[in-house]
């Protein structure tokens, strides 16, 4: 803070003889004793506003009772000004509005106003140019203009009075570019598993291996086998191979539990043969060893004993008369042994249990999971540049993510909205790689057609807010953060840029969460005044000219004049615009006259 002469009542040599003999000679000879501070000095915006709060102090058996001090600040730029709501002062026998400033004792006032801030602004000067006059009564302040106050009696233009510089505007400094963008999902999975399922039947108290059988005689089970046999033929990479193997539950339990087994035997030997059979014929051709290529392939064989579960379902599907009857009296049974005896029982009674409804539970469930062959990242790779329509879509957004160029990235994405022209996706993900490269505009009219195929995509209503944000939409863009939010998007970062833009530097902070090397993140510190964690924050943030900068910002709030120009030098040597900047920037209003600083802009 700073404190100066108030010249609400500048003393000006030409103005003597007017003033001579109204009262107020002797308040224009002493207005020397008279002291204001202007908080802060220089101005500072913040959320846009710039707030001024003026203090003043008068001093003893200064201030005429019967006289009055109009004052109005204002705020100067090149090309233009804005006027601050005017305020006055009175003494103890002027009537009306006013802060009262006591003769014998003295007083002070205290001033506030918020205006709206302009980039013009960010060269400026705070004047008043405060009108003396005697009063009978003070106009009222809403009411009154400097010119109808220069109409009153005897009154005195005393000329401007700077009381503050302005303006300090870091808080606009905000990184526009760096809003989080959000890729839609590929889908593309490196490893795919394709399971194919069969079955082989038995015959009661059977365990050998019977394809004659109605059961698997059947289109529906050979057909099944088949496709096993046509995967494996095709030289799948097979991951691994389970057999499970059943009883049905009319018999002795011990009895079933190997019969299980033996099943279990049995359909694993089957898928051996089949195997084997292709295995050597593939070592041959390949100059493999056999053993070797057998080794890799992985069985799990289960033997699972009675089916009761099978059982009851099967028969609660099925048209038996009784039907619920029977699962209720067979589940009443005491012990296992009687509920075998009350299906065999059943059997006798019922010649569809018989049938139909326990063959099928005399089984070995075959599982084989392949590996489904895949395209090498490197074909993929290639083919997204050179041919892309030989891709499918999913094919074709993973291959974009396997390089960092980001021009590469935009001309696969944008391979995608021709090759695959529905998908949101490409349009989607060309927009945030556009934004990465600084395209706004083709951003823009990427996500619209994106829109258009996906609307209410958060992923999309986040990137519309990232390009809004790249326009200094602020509006707009704090629109769609908030439609994202509300459709399940996390948008703690890109809402806390804006809480920076609005003045709530802590809130902001809040919002970012755990993110750590980052310039807004910086930025939000140092406005906080945190300088400690805006240096933390700065030091491992990507390098550019506008961290360089607000590096030096920060140095230059922290007294660290070797690492303003440090810094300062390597902003401007990256981007020339700096070094305008610097020059009049009022973060660096103790260094800018040193020769180091003008050596570090130069």
């Amino acid at each position: 803070m700073k404190k100066n002469s108030l010249r609400l009542l500048t003393a000006l040599i030409v103005v003597t003889l007017l003033v001579s003999g109204c009262g107020l000679s002797k308040m224009v000879k002493k207005y020397n004793t008279v002291t204001y501070e202007v908080t802060p000095n220089p101005l500072e915006v913040h959320g846009d506003k710039i707030n001024v709060t003026v203090k003043g102090k008068i001093p003893a058996k200064y201030f005429n009772k019967k006289a009055a001090v109009y004052v109005q600040p204002v705020l100067k730029y090149e090309g233009g000004q804005v006027a601050l709501k005017p305020f006055y002062l009175k003494g103890e026998k002027a009537k009306g509005e006013g802060t009262v400033i006591n003769y014998k004792n003295g007083g002070s006032f205290t001033y506030t106003d918020v205006i709206d801030y302009k980039p013009e602004m960010n060269k400026s000067e705070l004047v008043a140019n405060p009108i003396a006059h005697m009063a009978n009564k003070v106009p009222a302040n809403a009411n009154t203009k400097p010119a109808e106050v220069k109409l009153l009696k005897k009154a005195v233009s005393l000329g401007d009075t700077k009381l503050a510089d302005g303006t300090i505007y870091t808080s606009q400094r905000i990184n526009v570019n760096g809003g989080e963008t959000v890729s839609a999902p590929d889908g593309y999975e490196k490893e795919t598993i394709i399971t194919k399922k069969g079955t082989i039947y038995y015959l009661v108290n059977m365990s050998n291996l019977n394809m004659k059988i109605d059961l698997n005689k059947a289109e529906e089970a050979k057909a099944a086998l088949k496709g096993i046999n046509d995967l494996i033929e095709q030289n799948w990479v097979i991951k691994n191979i389970e057999i499970n193997a059943w009883a049905s539950p009319e018999g002795e339990e011990n009895h079933n539990e190997n019969l299980a087994k033996d099943r279990a035997k049995t359909a694993n030997k089957y898928m051996e043969d089949q195997i084997d059979a292709f295995l050597k014929v593939l070592a041959k051709k390949t100059k493999t060893n056999f053993k070797d290529l057998k080794k890799a392939v992985v069985y799990n064989i289960t033997a699972k004993g009675e089916d009761w579960d099978g059982f009851l379902a099967s028969l609660e599907r099925s048209d038996v008369k009784e039907k619920s009857t029977i699962v209720n009296v067979i589940k009443s049974q005491p012990d296992h042994e009687k509920k075998q005896q009350e299906i065999r029982n059943m059997t006798v009674i019922y010649k569809q249990i018989e049938d139909k409804i326990l063959p099928p539970l005399r089984r070995a469930e075959i599982t084989v999971n392949f590996y489904q062959p895949k395209k090498t990242d490197e074909q993929m790779a290639m083919l997204s540049t050179k041919s892309p329509d030989s891709l499918d879509n999913k094919e074709l957004l993973y291959a974009a993510t396997l390089t960092k160029d980001l021009n590469t990235q935009l001309k696969i994405y944008k391979a995608a909205t021709t090759v695959y022209p529905q998908d949101w996706k490409g349009y989607n993900n060309a927009a945030a790689v556009a934004m990465k490269l600084g395209n706004a505009n083709e951003a823009s009219s990427l996500l619209e057609k994106a829109n258009s195929l996906q609307p209410n995509n958060s992923s999309i209503l986040n990137n519309l807010g990232v390009v809004s944000l790249m326009k200094r939409d602020f509006k707009a863009a704090k629109s769609y953060f908030e439609s994202a939010q509300k459709s399940g998007a996390s948008e703690g970062y890109n809402l806390g840029i804006l809480m920076i833009k609005e003045g709530n530097y802590n809130a902001a902070l809040s919002s970012f969460g755990s993110k750590k090397c980052d310039y807004n993140v910086a930025l939000a510190s140092l406005l906080s005044g945190n300088n400690t964690a805006a240096n933390t924050a700065i030091e491992c943030a990507p390098q550019n000219a506008q961290t360089y900068y607000l590096a030096a910002v920060i140095a230059a709030r922290s007294n660290n004049a070797n690492m303003v120009y440090e810094n300062l030098k390597k902003a401007c040597t990256e981007d020339a615009a700096y070094k305008a900047q610097a020059k009049d920037d009022l973060e660096f209003a103790k260094y800018n006259k040193n020769s180091e600083f003008q050596s570090a802009i130069r």
